[in-house]
């Protein structure tokens, strides 16, 4: 099989799904054909373009064909092949952005624990799981819960991504956490470098993980008006994102 239906994820970076799409869709019928409907290759081909088409707000199409593979590639590749651990991520951010936070919580942990036996925990790969199950935990209220994940979460970018827009999600989950049980002394020094150190890398921040500069708007104006500071509050409001919105 050619390996060039794999540029689609060029044309998806670049936002454009279209060609995406059209890419993806060439590839998963030409390795159905060539290599047969469960072959990893197609599979492969399958999430991505389940992918695109939640980037284009085709929900119900990408669910139905995420899920689909998601079956297929726990039977023939493993719960732990990164392909499976890949469409996983995949369904967990279409839930997050659709505010099914509960499902996004299950597919991420999921991923997470297949993710953490694969590689262990103190790898990039997981920190970037665990910071999508912090925003499930994040949006559901479930601060405490949140806390101790965040906790691991910086330590760990602090030593190993000091200088990387990564650590400074971590602090503003971490913050966030912290906020919502009220220990908002603690929270605003993590939130505030946090959202600082994401607007100075925001060209470093993948185009579809934007979105956590405007969580981390959000989460200081959140701050300030449960602290009972209003003029802080307006403005933070105040203070540019960096993206309209999660992507979509």
């Amino acid at each position: 099989m050619s390996h060039r239906y794999w540029h689609g994820g060029v044309y998806r970076e670049q936002g454009e799904y279209a060609r995406a799409e059209a890419l993806y869709s060439e590839g998963v019928n030409a390795a159905r054909r060539v290599l047969g409907p469960e072959h990893p290759d197609t599979l492969g081909y399958a999430s991505n373009l389940g992918h695109v088409y939640d980037d284009e707000g085709k929900q119900a199409r990408a669910e139905a064909l995420l899920r689909d593979t998601l079956e297929k590639q726990r039977r023939v590749l493993g719960a732990g092949h990164p392909d499976t651990i890949q469409t996983l991520q995949y369904l967990a951010s279409m839930y997050q952005l659709q505010g099914k936070y509960a499902s996004a919580e299950t597919y991420t942990s999921q991923a997470l624990a297949a993710k953490r036996k694969a590689v262990g925990a103190e790898n990039a790969d997981t920190m970037d799981i665990a910071a999508d199950l912090l925003l499930a935990y994040i949006s559901q209220g479930k601060f405490a819960e949140a806390e101790p994940l965040a906790r691991e979460a910086v330590q760990f970018e602090r030593k190993e991504e000091s200088d990387g827009w990564q650590r400074f999600r971590a602090e503003t989950e971490l913050g966030a956490a912290l906020s919502g049980q009220t220990k908002y002394t603690e929270a605003e020094p993590l939130l505030v470098e946090g959202y600082r150190g994401l607007s100075a890398r925001v060209d470093r921040i993948p185009a579809d993980e934007r979105y956590y500069l405007r969580y981390a708007r959000e989460w200081l104006v959140q701050l300030y008006r449960a602290w009972g500071k209003p003029v802080k509050a307006t403005e933070m409001s105040q203070l540019p994102h960096g993206v309209p919105g999660p992507p979509h």
